[in-house]
């Protein structure tokens, strides 16, 4: 049983917003005022590589994977990791599509 509606989940990128500064998630996230500039405009494309689900690597014992989509129904939030490391362990859990 969900503690939490679906429709009532957090997304992680605005409680990491509202940790950084809570005007910076007000104007986001309420107020929905958000203007690019430079700087945003060159780190959405120097950014824009790590929400590519399809890119994954595997490096030795390491799957690197993009774009990863996670939700806690215990916490009642949702979002995507931008990059995620697995790396092989004797006692982990079973990786989809992947041995050992």
């Amino acid at each position: 049983m969900n503690k939490y509606n679906e429709v009532e989940y957090l997304m992680i990128s605005g409680i990491q917003h509202f940790a950084f500064c809570r005007r910076q998630w007000g104007l986001i996230h309420i107020d929905k005022k958000w203007a690019e500039n430079y700087h945003t405009t060159l780190g959405e494309q120097i950014h824009e590589r790590v929400h590519d689900p399809f890119l994954n690597e595997k490096r030795k014992d390491v799957i690197i994977a993009r774009g990863m989509k996670v939700v806690s129904h215990e916490l009642g939030i949702t979002g995507e990791c931008d990059v995620v490391e697995l790396h092989q362990d004797k006692d982990g859990v079973p990786v989809f599509g992947h041995r050992g």
